[in-house]
């Protein structure tokens, strides 16, 4: 996309540096293209120095199930190669035209210089550190007050039933309690505010 908009803007690209073209010029085409070929015979030739050696496959490249579907074969690859090698960068394989290519640089090209390794510091533990928390908050927190307020609610409910004898007269005499209760209440707080 980005290049798409820059392709679309390249009229007005000019203007922004101060009003030079951006067209190439033959030294820079003849130079950008005679680049090009040199990179391209030196891919060329670490492709055909590492042939000879691909025929060879690396120790623990064989698949230990070479009939079997490629996705176990593949999976099975996949296991066996840190056991084996350590990590992707640690595999030797002479067959590799990168190895050749990048020298001392492979080793980490092959883990994308350690971008993942970073992300991961940065982004997944401290995601994982909150999903860990709210885990944690949920099933100790939340979920305890759920039990307690169901807990709480059968024990009423107990308490309730037991209460209901079916004796109007208990049932009159615990209203006329609680209505006596709360008149004294209603007397004491007035004469509590009223002396204040």
């Amino acid at each position: 996309m980005p290049t798409i908009a820059f392709g679309l803007t390249a009229g007005a690209l000019g203007d922004w540096f101060d009003g030079h073209a951006l067209t190439p010029s033959l030294p820079t085409a003849v130079l950008s293209t005679g680049v090009a070929l040199v990179g391209g015979l030196v891919t060329y030739g670490a492709w055909r120095h590492t042939t000879a050696l691909a025929a060879r496959p690396p120790v623990g490249a064989v698949s230990a199930h070479p009939q079997a579907e490629p996705a176990l074969v593949e999976a099975e690859a996949i296991t066996s190669h840190t056991a084996a090698y350590g990590t992707i960068a640690g595999a030797p394989d002479p067959s590799d035209p990168g190895r050749l290519l990048l020298g001392s640089l492979h080793r980490h090209a092959v883990t994308g210089f350690h971008l993942d390794a970073l992300y991961t510091a940065l982004f997944v533990r401290p995601v994982q550190a909150g999903a860990r928390l709210v885990r944690f908050l949920d099933r100790e927190v939340v979920d305890t007050y759920v039990r307690g307020s169901g807990a709480a609610a059968r024990g009423l409910g107990l308490l309730v039933r037991r209460s209901q004898t079916g004796n109007v007269q208990t049932y009159l005499g615990a209203l006329l309690a609680g209505t006596l209760v709360l008149a004294i209440a209603a007397v004491v707080f007035a004469n509590v505010y009223a002396g204040a």
